[in-house]
């Protein structure tokens, strides 16, 4: 059973729990569709064709499996970015659908407020806006010293390069450009990741 609770000489920012869920009730709560427009531009019509074939029963809906999610990632990736690794692409896929968010009208009017906020404050958000995008999972963070935080998912079942690419992404959005993200497995479902930016 996994230790729900953070070490005890951290004293999480912020912190969101919920009960630990079987991996096959984990929810995705936004459209498949929203990865498939991510790399739309990547796929040539034979694999937007593979695609549709693999993940025609998901498109179209409210929210998926995160399992499907993953197979998704994963299926999509080989076909966008060839000339990667799979752990590469998967960054690099959580990048882009950063980026492709901002594109969107929800994405410019939630996400605007951030470039000005700096980071500190943005990591403060991170465990709700993961949180808000799932129907699962335990996220929080804590503040470890100048330009250094943690930010660990408990439960989790997503890549462990989507939430890592997207930390990346965001913090190149709001104008931190050395960032640099350090990943460790502390249990099953349990992702750490230890941040560290240089001077403003």
């Amino acid at each position: 059973m996994l230790d729900e609770t953070p070490s005890p000489e951290l004293v999480p920012a912020v912190r969101i729990a919920r009960p630990a869920l079987p991996d096959a009730e984990k929810l995705m709560l936004t459209s498949l569709d929203i990865g498939l427009a991510t790399v739309a531009a990547r796929l040539s019509p034979a694999g937007r064709a593979a695609v549709q074939a693999q993940f025609g029963a998901y498109l179209g809906k409210a929210s998926h499996p995160v399992l499907v999610s993953n197979r998704f990632v994963d299926f999509v990736c080989p076909l966008c970015f060839p000339a990667l690794a799979l752990h590469e692409a998967r960054c690099e896929m959580a990048h882009l659908s950063v980026a492709h968010y901002q594109q969107t009208i929800l994405g410019r009017v939630m996400l605007a407020p951030m470039r000005l906020m700096g980071l500190e404050r943005v990591l403060r958000q991170a465990p709700k806006q993961f949180a808000a995008t799932t129907n699962y999972g335990t996220r929080w963070v804590a503040d470890l010293g100048p330009r250094h935080w943690r930010f660990d998912c408990e439960d989790e079942l997503m890549h462990p390069e989507t939430m890592w690419g997207s930390l990346e992404a965001v913090a190149q959005m709001v104008g931190v450009r050395d960032v640099r993200v350090v990943f460790s497995l502390l249990a099953p479902g349990h992702y750490s990741y230890d941040i560290t930016w240089g001077q403003p």
